[in-house]
C-alpha cells in the first residue's frame, strides 16, 4: 500500500511537471527547473528521517506521503528531457499546425511516448518506498502496532530472532521485499515490450530460430556437395 501509493503520487507530480516544463518552455519551464533542481539538492533520505521523527510515529499513510512527495525530481527531469525530444517530432509540429489544443497533444501526442519512461520511474520509486519505508520502521520510526515488513523485522531483531533460532521471524519479510522488488522489475521489463514491440522475446526467438534453419540448412547442402565433389 505505501509503495504503490508513495510510487504513484510521485509519478504523478513527475509527469506534470516534466511534461508541462518542457512542452510550454521560456519562463514557465525555467520556473519548474528551478523547483526541480531545489528537491534535487535536498538530501531525500536526511528529510524522510526529520519529517518521520517530527511526527512522531508516523503510520504507513503519512511515510508513503513524504517519500511521494520527496521523490518526484529525479523522474521529473528525465520526463522533461525525453518530451524536448519528442516536442521537435513530426506528429507533434503537425498537431501544433492543424489547431489542436495544448492539452489534447500532451495528453494524446507526448504522453503515450513516454511510457517506458514512466513506468520505470515509477517502478524505481515504488522499490525505492518500500526499501524506505522498511528501513524507518526498522529504525523505529514507524507505528509499531502496524503489519509491514520493517515492523516485522524490528521486533525479529529486538527479540533476537536469529540468536534463539527463530530465523524465519527476519527471514520471511527479507524475502517478501525480495520478491516484490523481482516482481517490479518483471512488470518494468513487460511495459517496455509493450511499449516497444522491437523488444518482445517471442518474435525475437522466431526470427532468431528461422535464420538458425536457413543456416543450418545451408550448411548441410554444401557439406552434401563436398561429399559428391570427394567421391
Amino acid at each position: 500500500m505505501v509503495a504503490f501509493f508513495a510510487g504513484l503520487l510521485s509519478t504523478i507530480i513527475a509527469v506534470l511537471m516534466g511534461v508541462t516544463s518542457a512542452y510550454l518552455g521560456g519562463k514557465v519551464d525555467d520556473f519548474m527547473v528551478f523547483i526541480m533542481n531545489i528537491v534535487l539538492v535536498i538530501p531525500n533520505l536526511p528529510l524522510i528521517l526529520v519529517l518521520a521523527a517530527f511526527l512522531g510515529q508516523a503510520g504507513p499513510l503519512s511515510i508513503g506521503i513524504i517519500i511521494g512527495l520527496t521523490s518526484w525530481a529525479w523522474g521529473a527531469r528525465v520526463i522533461r528531457a525525453q518530451t524536448l525530444s519528442i516536442r521537435e517530432k513530426e506528429f507533434v509540429i503537425a498537431a501544433e499546425v492543424i489547431g489542436e489544443s495544448r492539452w489534447r497533444i500532451l495528453v494524446v501526442e507526448i504522453v503515450p511516448n513516454l511510457v517506458s519512461i514512466i513506468t520505470g520511474g515509477f517502478v524505481g520509486t515504488t522499490l525505492y518506498a518500500v526499501l524506505s519505508e522498511a528501513g524507518l520502521e526498522f529504525i523505529g520510526l514507524g507505528d509499531p502496532n502496524a503489519v509491514a515488513c520493517g515492523t516485522m523485522l524490528l521486533w525479529a531483531q529486538n527479540n533476537s530472532a536469529l540468536l534463539v533460532g527463530t530465523w524465519w521471524d527476519m527471514l520471511v519479510p527479507a524475502i517478501a521485499i525480495s520478491v516484490f522488488g523481482g516482481g517490479l522489475a518483471l512488470f518494468n521489463m513487460g511495459m517496455d515490450q509493450v511499449s516497444n514491440p522491437g523488444l518482445k522475446g517471442g518474435a525475437n526467438l522466431k526470427r532468431w530460430k528461422k535464420l538458425h534453419d536457413q543456416l543450418e540448412t545451408e550448411r548441410k547442402a554444401r557439406l552434401a556437395e563436398a561429399r559428391q565433389l570427394v567421391g
